[in-house]
């Protein structure tokens, strides 16, 4: 039961006590930030301290906190029905209408959606489905799955197989097999690796738009045309891993839509709901589609969870998505990105500065190894200090604030992190 009179102190004591967190190690819950509530892009924590959300708390609280009409969608589909399965015959209104909301927010030959309860629930359901189509094609050998270094698709165990990071693998072993990875943005490498494999034993490609966790990597701009030739030469499934930078984060609703490029597959989660409540997808294409249900009643599609097409998270999609259309948030993304990019760039050339990049609303600064003491950790810290929260990577410092930033917010995010890395580099790197 919750109680609003525990101190701060006490419920640090719960929490080492009681409570494993995500990418959990003690040391860095000696001192937590408990947040308390927040409005628009500004946090406060139990203490009363003030902080800009400088990464939208996990890529994904894109139309800000303390939206009313988001819990009031909530507390009226709950009155009405909280949950109901969607298996073997059911369904209900909220997830059957968002499904085919989505299908018109997505290229014509992408009309199907599963719907799952995060990201990496909606790319193990993209790699079990690659599987599975190319098996009802005829193709049952077609079972690897081609990721990227450097790309995160989550870690439950197929996802964590296909996540190119090797922190997450570290003492989880072994991976599942038939994962394969490739460097990231060369189409050529990936292109050599069908062909070594052999593209009779190749389900899919996976691949982030841009790169979120990893860092915030953009390709350049031949490099999805091509990964789109190259699945369709060799007969690949192409999955667009858009959990991070759908619904608007780059300044287009997908990521993908910056390049004009279709997949056969594409997953999603947090936008959806700006993560109010736990919610994600997959969205296949009419060929996938048709493959599925032009089968016999004893060849079904065996996969699923108990909360897809969860009433109460549907309904709330619905209501955020309400307010991208009204608040023309992806124009929003747009406009307010160029002023991000822009206002970190002028960090780019900086003696102690290896790199300043984005796109859109994803940005993110690198300071050359051994030019602060403690890298992206000091400047984390410090940014924290200075009343703006976000994630870092080694010597990456990573940017992606809510969609309804305010222009002054933005300016002070920018002034904070400019501010900081300069004070922070070492004299010799000035």
């Amino acid at each position: 039961m919750q109680n609003d009179n525990l101190t701060y102190q006490h419920l640090v004591e719960l929490d080492q006590r009681y409570l494993l967190h995500p990418q959990h190690h003690p040391a860095d819950h000696a001192e937590p930030v408990i947040f308390a509530r927040g409005e628009g892009a500004i946090l406060w924590d139990l203490r009363g301290r003030r902080y800009i959300d400088g990464l939208s708390c996990l890529w994904n609280v894109n139309v800000g906190h303390g939206r009313r009409e988001l819990a009031a969608a909530a507390a009226k589909q709950m009155e009405q029905l909280a949950f109901a399965n969607s298996y073997c015959g059911s369904s209900n209104e909220p997830a059957i209408t968002l499904a085919a909301r989505l299908a018109t927010l997505t290229p014509a030959t992408l009309n199907t959606v599963f719907f799952t309860t995060g990201g990496a629930e909606s790319n193990d359901t993209a790699f079990k489905t690659a599987r599975y189509y190319w098996h009802l094609r005829g193709q049952p050998h077609k079972t690897k799955i081609i990721s990227r270094a450097n790309g995160y698709h989550g870690v439950t165990l197929g996802a964590t197989s296909a996540t190119g990071l090797p922190a997450f693998h570290a003492r989880f072993g072994p991976l599942a097999p038939d994962f394969l990875h490739v460097p990231a943005m060369d189409a050529g490498a990936l292109e050599a690796r069908i062909r070594q494999e052999g593209p009779e034993t190749v389900a899919a490609f996976i691949a982030e738009p841009v790169q979120g966790a990893g860092g915030v990597y953009p390709p350049p701009a031949e490099y999805f045309p091509r990964v789109r030739e190259i699945c369709d030469k060799y007969d690949v499934l192409f999955i667009a891993d858009e959990v991070i930078t759908g619904f608007g984060r780059t300044g287009t609703f997908w990521g993908l839509d910056q390049w004009n490029v279709v997949p056969d597959i594409l997953s999603f989660a947090k936008g959806i709901t700006s993560g109010y409540q736990p919610l994600g997808g997959v969205i296949f294409s009419d060929a996938i589609r048709d493959v599925i249900y032009n089968q016999p009643p004893d060849v079904k599609w065996m996969h699923a969870y108990t909360y897809s097409a969860h009433p109460t998270c549907c309904a709330v999609a619905h209501a955020n998505l309400d307010i991208f259309e009204r608040e023309r948030l992806v124009e929003r993304a747009r406009q307010l990105g160029g002023r991000l990019q822009e206002g970190l760039g002028v960090l780019r050339g900086e003696p102690y500065v290896a790199d300043v990049r984005g796109l859109g609303m994803m940005a993110a600064v690198e300071v050359k190894p051994n030019a602060i003491n403690g890298g992206g950790a000091a400047i984390a810290a410090e940014l924290k200090r200075r009343g703006l929260f976000t994630r870092f990577r080694a010597d990456i410092v990573m940017f992606a604030p809510p969609l309804v930033i305010q222009e002054d917010e933005l300016d002070e995010l920018v002034e904070i992190v400019v501010s900081t890395v300069r004070d922070l580099s070492f004299p010799g790197h000035r």
